[in-house]
């Protein structure tokens, strides 16, 4: 099989030839064989296909013409397949026209003959490469492909010109009318025609191309031409000079680290390579290393040009310093922009020249600089993604991130020796997780180490744990090394409401937010947010963790850093009352989003009332238990961070109403410790409200994670004095809650009370018409009765308990009801039915996601099947209670694996 791009898109088998079809599948093939054996990202084959105006279904067409091509083109022959973020074609080279085209071209560079190679190169060649298709990037893709026939045809050329100048004749004349300002093509054609005894029509072609070049460009011939008129001449002058070699890389860094798969990846780059990343990732620095490693690749020199302080639509005004640098006299470049894009252009061909384009703004700002002839290379660092130049110039695209935590260590030891970092590498990991592993960061405290030599890391350490709320431990006189001014430039560039928001974003108190707490902070509609977010996410100023900013599932975060710096902009450019109504803005979507996460998750939990959100606050919608839960998980993170901000803030309710939100959540899945921390500042928020309920609340949350602690007294006095609260407030519901939270810790406290505190929480629940907090009690009850020896009235509470839970659909609480009747058979040395019902507990918790309870059931679960007897059954159910408590980051994982391991290993008990 043949893949054939070198004329219309169409697929050889055994002879024969059929076309690929529709256009659009056409178009497909075509962008995945043109790096086949490589992983094509989908946003560049939407971009190839599609242009820059891609419509809403394009996905789902792609999908369609890469079914189509897999069924219906390739068939058997080849495959599509999908891989992270793109899709590869799985071919072998040999089988896609062009990439044997390119082959041969390199076999013959190495041949001492290599005229036959470049024969069966040109004979690939069936027309107008891509034929027919339509779009920005075939277009730009036909143009490559002609010009690199264009070399090979001229190298071809050169090698027959001697023996058959005829042929040289006829292959190069149809190439000099396509470029009729190639000097090279016009030499060869010259020197073909002479060798071919038609001297006057060389000469007569000389002066049509000189005439050209006057009128089209205003220059006289170049070296080449010149050279090949003298021959034609007879006068016996030697060729001019050789054209000067330009070479302005500047130095690159000695102690640079790390960057090796971005560096192979450079290694096989496109002719355009855009590096781009956020302000202070290294791009410069990696451009700058690849090229000093390669210089030697381009013999025809090296150019280099910073655009950071240019137009940001308009580069031309390099063009005059590249030119001179090529070797052009000042008196001889044209004054208009096309002809000197047309000369610079022109002086390229034939020479194998690297263009390094440092700190770009804009695809426009690059365009006129783009070194299109085959053999160079355009390499481009920009702190704004320029995803147009992969559709207009077929550049590949490389994101740069921060430093892995060994590279960063790394370097930092590269700067300032390893010894000085083992003499306290606790400070030395503080300082690089305080630089948040950014190049620039990291070399900035780098040179303040070199120059203190004495001072000690620690102290280092400890002042950089400012640059949480500012970015002065990163300042310097030199504005090319200081951070503010960095980030600045980025920052510039925004357009005035997405700068807006990326102030806002300074305050975001977890690693990330979700969409909708974006459009909240904004005071935005979503849509309208999206589009803001792109912006920011094309300056590299934010951190997407989905594939685009249109997701729904979309979180945003910031590099610490740059959260600082928007946090010092904020503070700068916006009143109190503008980040005070943002802050409360923010506030209000968590409270809204996680009261109705709460109703969703625990439809049976008591609610809150929260006060109405502010406006523009876009609050979350769930379609179930597991979306909400999911939510919960990804923003429980922040929890401790914005009750405290909501306090500090005066925003009291907001703080207690938040720790409500999430308190059930949490209960659930821990940590505990945190969760003290949480219900402690909603505590002081409740107090300050004199709110009586909130406090309650409050302390009822204590006391629970107290408990699971093992606090038991502090457990019992947060009990005692939330169950004193509610007196005088008839709220029967409320005050049960406490009454059945308060038996596990009272009972190791003051043994005896349980029972009757079960018994008030059922009297309470029967009085406030709470059927499922009755039938709970009721099963409370029966496990303290187990507990000394009541199994008959047990079994009855708790049987009973588990069928009102069963009928009313409370699967969490059937499952405690389910788990208290296994222990009371078990108790009563019914061991078989004790396992049954066990096993439904667990089901039951594993369904609700409620791994804590889950957990202790299999424990019992454990014991049960070890008294009877039954080893393997014993081992398996600890090894996944151990696992439930592993989900949970709670030691009891190693108590029960220690207890299996007794089991398993009798000498080891």
């Amino acid at each position: 099989m043949m893949i054939r791009l070198l004329g219309p898109v169409e697929l050889e088998r055994a002879d024969q030839t059929r076309p690929v079809r529709p256009p659009q599948a056409a178009l497909a093939l075509a962008a995945l064989a043109w790096e086949a054996g490589r992983v094509v990202p989908i946003e560049t084959l939407l971009a190839r296909i599609w242009g820059e105006r891609i419509p809403s279904g394009a996905r789902n067409t792609l999908y369609t013409l890469i079914t189509h091509l897999r069924r219906d083109v390739l068939g058997d022959d080849g495959d599509v397949l999908h891989r992270t973020g793109g899709y590869l074609l799985d071919v072998d080279e040999s089988a896609v026209d062009l990439a044997r085209f390119r082959h041969l071209a390199e076999r013959a560079a190495a041949a001492e003959d290599p005229g036959p190679p470049l024969s069966e190169a040109l004979a690939l060649w069936r027309g107008d490469p891509l034929t027919g298709l339509p779009g920005e990037w075939a277009e730009r893709a036909r143009r490559r492909l002609c010009d690199e026939r264009k070399e090979i045809v001229l190298r071809w050329a050169r090698t027959v010109t001697a023996g058959d100048p005829a042929a040289a004749v006829a292959a190069l004349s149809p190439l000099a009318e396509d470029y009729p300002l190639d000097e090279l093509v016009a030499a060869a054609l010259i020197e073909a025609l002479h060798a071919w005894g038609r001297t006057a029509e060389a000469l007569a072609c000389f002066a049509g191309v000189r005439r050209t070049l006057a009128e089209e460009l205003g220059v006289e011939p170049g070296t080449a031409l010149r050279r090949v008129h003298r021959m034609l001449l007879r006068d016996g002058e030697t060729a001019e000079p050789e054209r000067p070699v330009p070479a302005q890389l500047p130095g690159h860094l000695e102690c640079f680290v790390g960057r090796k798969a971005e560096l192979d990846r450079l290694a096989a780059t496109a002719a355009v390579c855009v590096i781009s990343g956020p302000p202070g990732v290294g791009k410069s620095s990696l451009a700058l290393h690849w090229a000093h490693q390669h210089r030697d690749d381009f013999p025809g020199g090296q150019l280099h040009a910073h655009l950071g302080t240019l137009d940001p639509a308009d580069g031309s005004a390099v063009l005059p310093r590249f030119l001179g640098a090529l070797g052009v006299a000042e008196t001889r470049i044209p004054s208009g922009v096309e002809a000197q894009v047309g000369l610079y252009r022109s002086l390229l061909a034939g020479r194998r020249v690297l263009v390094m384009l440092d700190d770009a703004r804009g695809a426009d700002q690059v365009a006129p600089l783009l070194a299109t002839a085959p053999g160079c290379l355009t390499m481009i660092t920009s702190r704004t993604e320029l995803p147009s130049l992969s559709v207009t110039a077929g550049a590949s695209l490389l994101h740069l991130d921060v430093l892995s935590g060994q590279d960063a260590h790394r370097l930092l030891a590269a700067r300032v020796g390893e010894t000085r970092l083992a003499a306290d590498p606790e400070a030395a990991e503080l300082i690089i997780d305080r630089c948040g592993r950014l190049p620039l960061a990291l070399s900035i405290v780098a040179a303040r180490m070199v120059r203190r030599a004495d001072l000690p890391l620690a102290e280092i350490a400890a002042d950089l744990e400012r640059a949480e709320t500012d970015l002065e431990p990163f300042a310097d006189t030199d504005p090319a090394i200081d951070l503010r001014v960095v980030f600045g430039r980025s920052y510039r560039d925004l357009p005035d409401e997405a700068a807006r928001l990326f102030r806002r974003l300074g305050r975001q108190a977890g690693p990330d937010l979700p969409l909708r707490a974006v459009a909240s902070l904004a005071a935005l509609p979503v849509e309208r947010t999206r589009k803001l977010i792109d912006h920011l996410d094309r300056a590299n100023l934010v951190e997407l963790s989905s594939l685009s900013a249109l997701s729904p599932h979309s979180r945003l975060g910031l590099h610490d850093l740059l959260r600082a710096y928007a946090a010092e902009q904020a503070r700068a450019t916006d009143s109190r009352t503008v980040r005070r109504a943002a802050t409360r803005r923010l506030l209000d979507y968590y409270v809204h989003s996680a009261c109705a996460a709460s109703a969703a998750c625990y439809p049976h939990r008591e609610r809150v009332k929260p006060d109405r959100r502010a406006r523009g606050v876009t609050v979350e919608r769930f379609a179930g238990r597991a979306e909400a839960l999911r939510w919960y998980a990804a923003e429980s993170v922040a929890l401790p961070a914005m009750v405290a901000e909501a306090a500090e803030a005066g925003l009291d309710r907001h703080a207690w109403h938040l720790a409500w939100g999430f308190a059930e959540f949490m209960q659930r899945t821990g940590p505990w410790e945190e969760i003290l921390r949480v219900q402690a500042v909603a505590l002081d928020a409740a107090t300050r409200l004199g709110d009586r309920v909130a406090q309650a609340c409050c302390h009822s949350g204590l006391a629970r994670a107290g408990a699971k602690l093992g606090h038991d007294q502090e457990a019992v006095a947060h009990f005692d004095r939330a169950i004193e609260l509610h007196r005088d407030l008839d709220e029967p519901v409320l005050e049960a809650h406490l009454h059945l939270g308060l038996t596990v810790p009272v009972s190791r406290v003051r043994p005896g009370e349980e029972l009757g505190h079960a018994l008030r929480a059922l009297e309470l629940f029967q009085q406030g018409g709470d059927a499922i907090g009755e039938a709970r009690a009721l099963n409370n009850a029966g496990w303290w009765r187990a507990q000394i020896g009541e199994y008959g009235q047990a079994l009855a509470d708790c049987t009973h308990a588990q069928r009102l839970l069963a009928d009313l659909g409370y699967a969490q609480g059937e499952g405690h009801a389910w788990d208290s009747i296994a222990y009371v058979l078990d108790a009563m040395g019914d061991h078989a039915r004790a396992v049954t019902c066990y096993e439904r507990a667990a089901e039951l918790f594993k369904e609700c996601g409620d791994p804590y309870p889950a957990a202790e059931t299999l424990v019992r679960l454990g014991r049960t099947h070890a008294a009877a007897g039954n080893t393997a059954a014993a081992l398996d159910a600890w090894e996944r209670a151990a696992q439930c408590y592993d989900a949970l980051g709670d030691t009891k994982a190693e108590a029960v694996r220690a207890r299996r391991a007794a089991l398993s290993d009798p000498a080891q008990g």
